[in-house]
């Protein structure tokens, strides 16, 4: 337990260490990336056993959602931040001919990682390790819902982290609400968009730059022309892995009518070979995290009277088992359609194009992404043109996360902010502009820029701003070669070109 004094207090202490420029070094970025590599290795069995009474999830699916992705992260971040802590450098305007412009990339100071419970290990590693790639301290605050995981890193991370500048806080609702009441650097939040809005007004306090990952209705468009059978491995692959319980998973599927009943019957037979005709004995199938998401995912279903169960539906409370489902039926109007779904029910709906997808899709918040199925380039470049999402994948879901070359963060209602890669460290870093000047070259300034001001001065700068950019470009580089030249014709004029021995005779 704890209070904003508390907290307050141990932030402080994090933002004094920070003040000595610790975290800004390379070695100490690497270090602390390399103990994150040790800790998710070493702690393998015991990550996967906390995942396992979390939300039954297979060791396969502990070690590809959870572990391997983080560690490839901060192996990725280890083998790019020379790079990436480099300066930018930037041309310079005509204002500042003779000067050197570029971007120093800060870090921000004491962040607070809000974790989630849907992957309890990967979010509050993945983005840990963005925060610390850019150069900060970061205080981890795991989700409580995922009790086992959530203790297991408050036990672990200590031991393998810099404990001045990585800290873990556990705890529930008051203790949230006791760490945003105080000031930070910045707030990375994944979860709901309920809590999002909490975290955002909490942060505006102190006008503290916030990064919100709040998932959505994240629709799927399969049109006519595609393979079905590849196109429904993967849409089952992602809706039901986690049971669903995934802030990009396919959360609705928008299917051509013409090839919708062969798609229902595909997505039947691909539900039947992942996860067998029993899914609730099945390995690779996990259960809800607790009886609240429980009664809730039920009420969304109960609550969509026109729905036709095409397939599953059966659920057992006392295991927290939901059956993969899939619906038909769906309107608009009902429950299931009104908010994320979060759990393994699919509903299907019947478009007769794209154009109407678009629509369909265009006139609701934008989600965290759009999948979309279709051998059709027209097709393609429509969707990412005409409709807005946080990201977009075509003819696959959810493998797009393991790119580091791509953003992950949302849009409108799905949040703002990104990670993953170099997003990250520019997310978690401060875009220092600097400017070098000479001294030099007054007289150009008090020809141009100094008062009084006379008609002649605004002549002289109106003519240099009118300078078309081709020319500038030219003037630009003739101001480089001159001095070159001069250098040139000096070493000619002193001999420096002259044969040595020529010149004894």
């Amino acid at each position: 337990m704890g209070d904003s004094v508390e907290y307050g207090k141990v932030v402080e202490g994090m933002r004094d260490v920070f003040k000595t420029g610790r975290t800004k070094s390379i070695q100490w970025r690497t270090s602390q990336l390399q103990a994150a590599i040790r800790c998710l290795t070493e702690q393998r069995e015991k990550l996967c056993q906390a995942l396992l009474k979390d939300l039954r999830k297979s060791e396969f699916d502990s070690m590809v959602d959870e572990i391997v992705i983080c560690v490839n992260e901060a192996k990725w971040f280890i083998k790019n931040l020379p790079r990436l802590m480099k300066d930018r450098k930037k041309s310079v305007d005509i204002a500042n001919i003779g000067g050197s412009a570029y971007v120093h990339y800060e870090p921000l100071g004491v962040v607070l990682d809000i974790g989630a419970w849907n992957y309890p290990i990967q979010i509050p590693f993945s983005t840990m390790i963005n925060i610390i790639a850019a150069g900060n301290c970061v205080v981890i605050k795991p989700s409580e819902i995922s009790v086992n995981s959530a203790q297991l890193i408050a036990d672990i991370v200590p031991k393998y982290f810099d404990t001045d500048c990585v800290k873990v806080i556990e705890g529930g609702v008051s203790e949230t609400t006791a760490l945003l009441n105080i000031q930070w650097d910045h707030v990375i939040y994944t979860g709901s968009a309920n809590i999002g809005k909490i975290v955002y007004q909490a942060a505006a306090k102190y006008l503290t730059p916030c990064t919100l990952e709040l998932g959505g209705k994240c629709p799927s468009y399969v049109s006519e022309g595609c393979d079905l059978e590849a196109v429904c491995n993967r849409i089952v692959w992602t809706k039901y892995k986690n049971a669903g319980q995934t802030c990009i998973s396919v959360d609705y599927v928008l299917v051509q009518e013409s090839v919708e009943e062969a798609f229902l019957q595909q997505m039947v037979k691909s539900v039947r070979q992942q996860y067998t005709d029993d899914p609730l004995n099945a390995a690779d199938y996990s259960t809800i995290v607790n009886e609240r998401h429980f009664s809730r995912i039920m009420g969304l279903l109960d609550g969509s009277p026109g729905k036709k169960i095409v397939l599953g539906g059966e659920s057992d409370k006392g295991r927290l088992y939901i059956a993969p489902t899939m619906v038909t039926g769906v309107r608009p109007g009902d429950k299931l359609m009104q908010e994320e779904i979060f759990g393994p029910i699919l509903p299907v709906l019947s478009v007769r194009d794209h154009k109407e997808a678009i629509e369909f899709i265009n006139n609701r918040d934008k989600p965290l992404h759009l999948n979309l199925w279709t051998k059709n380039q027209a097709i393609i470049d429509e969707f990412v043109l005409r409709t807005s999402s946080g990201g977009v994948s075509v003819n696959d879901a959810l493998i797009f996360r393991v790119e580091k070359g791509l953003p992950f963060g949302g849009v409108g209602q799905s949040g703002f902010g990104c990670y993953d890669g170099e997003s990250g460290f520019e997310n978690f870093s401060h875009k220092k502009a600097v400017l070098v000047k000479s001294q030099g070259m007054e007289f150009v300034n008090k020809a141009i820029r100094y008062g009084p001001h006379t008609p002649e001065q605004l002549k002289r700068l109106t003519t240099l701003l009118e300078l078309p950019e081709t020319l500038w470009k030219y003037f630009k580089g003739f101001l480089v070669f001159v001095p070159i030249a001069v250098l040139i014709g000096v070493a000619f004029v002193f001999g420096f070109g002259r044969d040595s021995s020529k010149a004894e005779l």
